[in-house]
């Protein structure tokens, strides 16, 4: 499975295609098949080295893509359904708090990968049309 990973400091060519194995879903995770992503200037600013991550943080915080295997929790989601990634997972309604606003592709891997395993709260259904 191939996807893009930042090594420290940042900057684009610090940008590298890796291969690694595909994810395994546990607890409520979702294997996503990514079909689609996108550069948004949050990740950017990830890929400059403007916001700090982890050496190796696969990058991207928006996709698109199919559930094509789900963990033994997951009650939310059912493989070939078509879901898109949630800006903020972890705030879901009420004031924002610092804690909540956790991006992936900056505190966790993002989506520049082929598949991701990531808790069934992370996506929503993608819409028809």
């Amino acid at each position: 499975m191939r996807k893009i990973q930042l090594s420290s400091p940042g900057g684009l060519e610090n940008l590298r295609l890796t291969n690694s194995k595909k994810p395994i879903p546990i607890g409520d995770q979702v294997l996503i098949k990514v079909s689609a992503s996108s550069l948004n200037f949050h990740d950017l600013l990830v890929a400059l080295g403007n916001i700090p991550t982890d050496d190796g943080r696969v990058v991207l915080s928006d996709c698109a893509g199919e559930v094509v295997e789900i963990g033994p929790e997951t009650t939310r989601w059912r493989v070939g359904d078509r879901v898109i990634s949630c800006c903020y997972p972890h705030w879901i309604d009420g004031e924002p708090e610092y804690r909540l606003m956790s991006f992936i592709g900056d505190n966790e891997d993002g989506y520049a990968t082929e598949y991701i395993a990531i808790s069934e709260k992370s996506v929503t259904a993608m819409p028809n049309g």
